[in-house]
């Protein structure tokens, strides 16, 4: 594991994202109660089907469940630019106790990371320049690392190897379904989120709010089939093929997570490079 002493900002900007202490009517639900512990392997087949909620704008699906223990966070997406703009820009989920639509006091999970924040990315870049600022494309194995941010009251980012465990109990996993759909899914501890909270207790009707962020591609990159930009040409890829296997399998995809919000409709040219915020107040559920 490392740690990187880094504050948090006390916010996120977005091109699109709005904070607000009272959510709308048609921004709150409830979270999915589910009686049995889901498995965290980058698939959705142990998921209620149909997933509840959609951006059509950023072209993906998510949804929201919780148990005695756990909240479960599932977002998935089968459009090729949004994959595509997942893995390059990055992506991270929030979740905030106070029901804000904010991480300024949230904690949150990032994976991918973009380029400024995985050391590993940057190194293999420096070692081979020619390979990375070419044509190179960027996968879910290049993606070795992962973040997790204000679960320790100093508010330090701790990151750690994709794939090994931490001490906050988070699980993230991210991978290909059988119909080819990148999914990414997350299990927090209740207990990380309510530390002075009597976990003997249920958590039921406690609210919180769920940001799933995803940053744009930088100005400069450009991708197959896409035009403009500036400064060398990044080629950003999908790699490998469908399946369900772990991070080895080299079947690569990144996700980005952030707030929703309104927003007119934007060319795909423009999706590529605009960040996009999407937040969900829910209730937590109970038997």
């Amino acid at each position: 594991m490392l740690c990187t002493a880094v504050t948090l900002a006390a916010g996120c900007s977005s091109s699109r994202g709005t904070g607000s202490a009272e959510p709308a009517a048609a921004d709150k639900g409830s979270a999915l109660w589910l009686s049995q512990p889901l498995t965290i392997d980058g698939s959705d087949k142990d998921w209620p089907a149909p997933l509840r909620y959609s951006v059509k704008e950023e072209n993906v699906r998510y949804d929201i469940a919780n148990d005695g223990q756990y909240l479960y966070v599932l977002v998935a997406t089968k459009s090729q630019q949004e994959m595509q703009k997942m893995i390059q820009g990055g992506m991270s989920v929030w979740v905030n106790t106070k029901a804000d639509k904010s991480n300024g006091d949230a904690v949150g999970i990032g994976y991918p990371l973009d380029s400024h924040s995985d050391p590993d990315q940057d190194l293999m870049a420096q070692a081979q320049p020619q390979r990375y600022r070419n044509n190179k494309p960027v996968t879910l194995e290049d993606k070795k690392l992962y973040a997790l941010y204000g679960f320790n009251k100093d508010s330090t980012v701790q990151d750690y190897t994709y794939g090994d465990s931490n001490s906050t109990g988070v699980i993230m996993r991210m991978d290909y379904n059988t119909s080819g759909e990148l999914i990414y899914e997350a299990a927090i501890p209740l207990r990380a989120l309510y530390p002075q909270y009597n976990s003997a207790s249920s958590y039921a009707s406690r609210s919180l709010a769920v940001g799933i962020f995803i940053q744009g591609l930088p100005p400069n990159t450009r991708v197959p089939g896409q035009r403009g930009g500036g400064g060398s040409p990044v080629s950003v890829g999908v790699g490998g093929g469908i399946g369900t296997g772990g991070f080895g399998s080299g079947m690569g995809m990144g996700l980005g997570l952030g707030f929703g919000g309104g927003g007119g409709r934007r060319n795909n040219s423009n999706l590529l490079y605009d960040d996009a915020q999407i937040w969900k107040v829910v209730q937590l559920s109970g038997r």
